[in-house]
């Protein structure tokens, strides 16, 4: 059997529901001092190549948080499930923790998760996090921890051959299945940042030109989207990104296995700008 894992992660300092349903590090093993500032509350957060200077504290927390996610994802080594022979359908749960030192390096990193290989794993890939700008108070630099909650789930699939993402209009079907999956996942993002209602964002974030939302849906037997929710800052975008997600169009396909059309559940991270 071979396996991939179907990865959700979360920043503590995204939403107030990120920390729900995580490994907890105790107060010891975190070792705050009096030098550590919090990333919610620093003047100016460490900043992550690529993310805009000019944005606000809060922007800048989604675009670091964001970076944060997209790098662990891409690499972290999806072969250690098979090593662990995990059941089918297993929620893994890990805690990391780590400082951000006043000159921008990754520093004191501690994780907690349920099997060694997969501490080992999660040190591996935070270390692969770029030298960044360090956090700020009255001009000076200072120590930020930065606390990170990674979920994922195992799945156990028999072959790539025997397998097929759902297919959003416009994607290559021939394509391999990671090629297609991340073309799917794009158009769907896509759709969002062409169909939200910006008006509604600008008003309800008046300070700030971004926020951050977490959406979870189904992807039916007949290529329609169900079963859809979205976590946001606010109640009002929530509601406006279901409402966008309910008007999606049909996938030209929807998930096959073994030659089956099957539910698929797709979950993303996402931050637009307004």
């Amino acid at each position: 059997m071979k396996y991939y894992l179907l990865f959700f992660l979360f920043a503590i300092s995204f939403l107030s529901f990120s920390q729900k349903n995580t490994i907890e590090l105790t107060d010891d093993e975190l070792q705050e001092t009096s030098e550590d500032v919090s990333f919610d509350v620093v003047e100016k957060v460490p900043i992550y190549k690529g993310c805009n200077e000019t944005m606000t504290n809060n922007a800048l927390k989604d675009c670091f948080n964001e970076k944060v996610n997209t790098l662990i994802a891409k690499n972290f080594n999806t072969r250690i499930a098979e090593q662990l022979n995990l059941p089918n359908e297993t929620i893994v749960k890990i805690s990391v923790f780590f400082k951000i030192s006043k000159t921008g390096e990754i520093m004191d990193i501690k994780v907690r998760a349920p099997f060694p290989e997969l501490e080992e794993e999660a040190i591996r890939v935070t270390n692969l996090i770029p030298k960044l700008k360090p956090g700020y108070i009255d001009g000076k630099p200072v120590r930020v921890p930065y606390y990170l909650p990674i979920k994922f789930q195992v799945s156990n699939i028999e072959s790539s051959e025997n397998r097929k993402p759902p297919i959003y209009r416009g994607c290559d079907e021939t394509s391999s299945y990671e090629a297609i999956k991340e073309c799917t996942t794009k158009k769907i993002k896509d759709y969002l940042k062409v169909s939200i209602d910006y008006e509604l964002a600008d008003k309800l974030f008046p300070t700030d030109k971004t926020t951050q939302f977490l959406v979870s849906f189904t992807i039916n037997k007949k290529g329609k989207a169900e079963k859809i929710t979205a976590k946001a800052h606010k109640v009002e975008m929530a509601a406006e990104v279901i409402r966008v997600l309910k008007r999606m169009p049909k996938f030209k396909d929807p998930a096959y296995k073994n030659g089956k059309a099957v539910d698929t559940k797709m979950e993303f991270l996402m931050t637009i700008h307004f």
